[in-house]
C-alpha cells in the first residue's frame, strides 16, 4: 500500500512539474508574437498535422522574408506533404539566405531533390550533409542518409537502362485523390481498388490524422468495346466502414474469398486484417476479423492466399521480425491458422516490405519495399519460390515501372501482357494513381532489371567477448574504386547477414555497431560464388 502511495504522488509530481514548464515556456513568448508562432507551429508540425503548421510558419515569414531558418521550416511541411515543388522552392531560398542556417538543410534538400528526380542535385546535398556529421554514427544512422545516397544511385542505374514497358494512366477510374491499390478477379474483367475520394457529401474526413476522407473500396468493370475501366462506384455490400479505413488487399483465385484491411479510428490498434465472402447475388458479406495467431494487437495488412488455399501470406509488425513490416506466412489448420512464420531474409529487411500479390503458379511473389536497393521510397520487387523451398534474392522490376515515387502495388492479368501499379507520376491525376503497364514487349516472368547481384556475401557478427555475442551491426559495401555506396543493410538479432553483389568487383566492407570499433576490410567475390565471412568486433575502450 506504502509503495502505491509513493508511486502516486511521484506521478502527481511528475504531472505538476511538467505542466509548469510547459506554462512557463509559453509565457516567455507574447501571445501572438513571432516567438509564439513559432512554438505553435512546433508544436503542430511535431503533431503531424504539418497544414496548420506551415500556415503558421508563413505568419511568420511576413515579417522575417530573409529569415532562411523560417523558410526551411516551411520547405519541411510541404516535404512531409509531399509537396515537393513548393518544398523545393523554400528550400533553395534557405540556401540561397543562408546555407548553414539549419544542419538538416543540406539532408531534406537532398531528399527533395531526389523525390523530384534531381538525381545528381540530390547526391551533392546528400554527401555534403554526410560530410558534415561524419563522426557522429547515430545522426547518419537516424538520418537515413545512406539508404538516400543508395537509392539515388539505383535510380541512376536503372534509368539508364529502362525496360521495354509503356505506363498509361487510367483516366475514368482516377481521381483527384489518393486511387491505390488494384485488385483484379472476375477473368480480370472487374478491379476492385481503395481510394480516398468522398464517397457522397457526408464523406467522414480523419480528423486525428491529416484531415483526408477515409479509404473505401471500390470497383470498376472492363469495358470491352472502349478497352479501358468504366467510372468506379463502391463495392457492393458492407465491406467500407464509416468510421475509419477499409482497403482490399487481395481476392482468393477462385474469385469467393475477399481479403481486407481494416482499421476504425477509435480502435487504438495498427489495423487487422478481415475476410468478406461473396453472396450468388454478387453482393459481398459483412468482413469477420481473422483471429488470433494472424491478427495481433500490431500492424497486420496485405493478406494473400495460395491457389491451393493453404497457406496464407501477409504483412505484419509484430515483434521479431527483421524490420518494421514483414512478410509472414501461415498454414491452413483443421480450426483456422497455424502460428506464422517470417519469411525471413533475403526478401525481409530491416526496413518496410508490403503490397503483396502472388501470382497464380503460387511461385512468383512481387511486392513493395523501401530498402536501400530501391530507386526512392516503395519500389516493386519479385522473389521467386525455388525447388529447395527457398525464396530467391528480390529483384528489381527496373525503370519506368519503378521510379523515384513511390510504388505501393502490382497485380497482372493472368496472360502476363498486362499490369497494373499504383504510383505518383507527372500525368497523374491527384495523389497516388493507378496505372496500367502494357507488357507486350517484355518478359516479366523471366526479365529482371539490370542491376542483377551475381554472388553472395554472407556471414554472422559477433563481439569478441567470452561468450561471442551476436550483433546487430550496420553493414556497408562501397566500391573500392570510387567509394560510392553499393549495399547498406543490418544484421539480424542473431548477427547474421546476407547481401547480393555484382560480381569480379574490389568492395570496401564498413561495419560499424554501438559501442564498438568500426570495421573496415577489402574484399572481393568471383562470379556466382558465395564468400562466408564471420566478423569479431572488438569494444571499444
Amino acid at each position: 500500500m506504502k509503495q502505491i502511495f509513493t508511486l502516486i504522488v511521484a506521478v502527481l509530481l511528475l504531472v505538476f512539474s511538467f505542466t509548469i514548464s510547459f506554462s512557463q515556456n509559453k509565457n516567455v513568448f507574447a501571445k501572438g508574437s513571432d516567438e509564439y508562432k513559432m512554438f505553435m507551429a512546433n508544436q503542430n508540425f511535431n503533431g503531424g498535422d504539418y497544414r496548420t503548421a506551415v500556415n503558421k510558419y508563413k505568419e511568420v515569414l511576413k515579417n522575417r522574408p530573409n529569415d532562411a531558418s523560417v523558410h526551411f521550416h516551411v520547405g519541411e511541411c510541404y516535404y512531409m506533404m509531399h509537396e515537393y515543388e513548393t518544398a523545393l522552392d523554400e528550400l533553395e531560398k534557405a540556401k540561397s539566405i543562408d546555407p548553414k542556417a539549419t544542419t538538416e538543410l543540406s539532408l531534406l534538400l537532398g531528399k527533395t531533390y531526389h523525390a523530384k528526380g534531381m538525381l545528381d542535385k540530390a547526391l551533392d546535398e546528400l554527401n555534403a550533409y554526410r560530410k558534415s556529421v561524419a563522426d557522429n554514427q547515430k545522426k547518419i544512422i537516424d538520418s537515413d542518409v545512406d539508404v538516400e545516397i543508395a537509392q539515388c544511385n539505383v535510380a541512376k542505374q536503372l534509368i539508364a537502362h529502362p525496360i521495354d514497358v509503356k505506363i498509361i494512366p487510367l483516366l475514368d477510374l482516377n481521381s483527384q485523390y489518393d486511387d491505390k491499390g488494384p485488385v483484379l478477379t472476375n477473368g480480370d474483367k472487374t478491379m476492385i481498388f481503395t481510394s480516398r475520394r468522398p464517397s457522397d457529401d457526408k464523406s467522414k474526413t480523419d480528423k486525428e490524422g491529416d484531415y483526408g476522407y477515409f479509404d473505401n473500396v471500390y470497383e470498376s468493370i472492363w469495358n470491352e468495346e472502349k478497352k479501358t475501366w468504366a467510372s468506379a462506384d463502391l463495392i457492393r455490400g458492407p465491406i467500407n466502414t464509416n468510421d475509419g479505413y477499409a482497403a482490399c488487399s487481395s481476392i482468393s483465385s477462385d474469385g469467393s474469398t475477399m481479403f481486407i484491411y481494416r482499421n476504425g479510428q477509435n480502435e487504438g490498434r495498427g489495423g487487422d486484417i478481415f475476410i468478406s465472402k461473396k453472396t450468388t447475388s454478387g453482393k459481398w458479406k459483412s468482413p469477420e476479423v481473422l483471429l488470433k495467431p494472424v491478427n495481433t494487437s500490431y500492424y497486420e495488412d496485405a493478406a494473400c492466399l495460395s491457389p491451393d488455399g493453404n497457406t496464407l501470406y501477409f504483412v505484419s509488425e509484430r515483434p521479431g521480425g527483421l524490420g518494421r513490416a514483414d512478410i509472414y506466412t501461415s498454414k491452413k489448420t483443421g480450426d483456422g491458422w497455424a502460428e506464422p512464420v517470417n519469411l525471413g531474409a533475403p526478401v525481409n529487411t530491416p526496413y518496410d516490405e508490403n503490397g503483396l500479390y502472388l501470382c497464380p503458379d503460387g511461385k512468383t511473389l512481387f511486392f513493395c519495399s523501401d530498402n536501400p536497393t530501391s530507386m526512392g521510397s516503395y519500389d516493386i520487387f519479385k522473389t521467386t519460390l525455388g525447388d529447395n523451398g527457398k525464396w530467391s534474392t528480390p529483384v528489381n522490376l527496373g525503370y519506368p515501372i519503378n521510379s523515384v515515387a513511390m510504388e505501393s502495388k502490382f497485380v497482372m492479368t493472368a496472360d502476363h501482357q498486362t499490369a497494373y501499379i499504383s504510383t505518383v507520376r507527372e500525368n497523374g491525376q491527384g495523389e497516388r494513381d493507378i496505372f496500367m503497364v502494357d507488357l507486350s514487349n517484355y518478359d516479366i516472368m523471366k526479365g529482371a532489371s539490370t542491376v542483377v547481384p551475381k554472388s553472395t556475401l554472407k556471414g554472422k557478427i559477433k563481439g569478441s567477448d567470452s561468450t561471442a555475442t551476436a550483433i546487430s551491426a550496420e553493414i556497408r559495401i562501397l566500391d573500392k574504386a570510387t567509394s560510392a555506396q553499393i549495399a547498406l543493410t543490418k544484421s539480424g538479432a542473431d548477427g547474421t547477414y546476407l547481401i547480393e553483389l555484382p560480381a569480379n568487383k574490389q568492395y570496401i566492407l564498413e561495419i560499424n555497431a554501438d559501442g564498438f570499433k568500426k570495421f573496415s576490410e577489402e574484399i572481393a567475390i568471383p562470379s556466382g560464388q558465395t564468400l562466408s565471412k564471420d566478423i569479431i568486433l572488438n569494444k571499444n575502450n
